[in-house]
């Protein structure tokens, strides 16, 4: 069936169908992109806390070398 000239119903579900198909293919890429940056909040925050975890014990390291005289001179 053809409508205006040279556009057929044919071309019209074609053009429809393409154009869902785009959308479904834009929507599935953003969700990709939104799992990713989540994804990669997770490692930095991961790294962030092994970052504070070392320096955390470096000065518990460093504590515990001050006070070591003070507790072989009280004994």
């Amino acid at each position: 069936m053809k409508l205006n000239g040279n556009f057929s119903v044919g071309n019209v579900w074609t053009i429809i169908i393409t154009l869902m198909a785009l959308a479904v293919l834009w929507g599935s890429s953003q969700n990709r992109i939104s799992n990713i940056e989540r994804q990669l909040e997770r490692k930095a925050d991961r790294e962030l806390v092994e970052v504070k975890f070392e320096f955390i014990q470096s000065q518990l390291s460093d504590i515990k070398q001050l006070l070591e005289p003070i507790f072989q001179t009280s004994k």
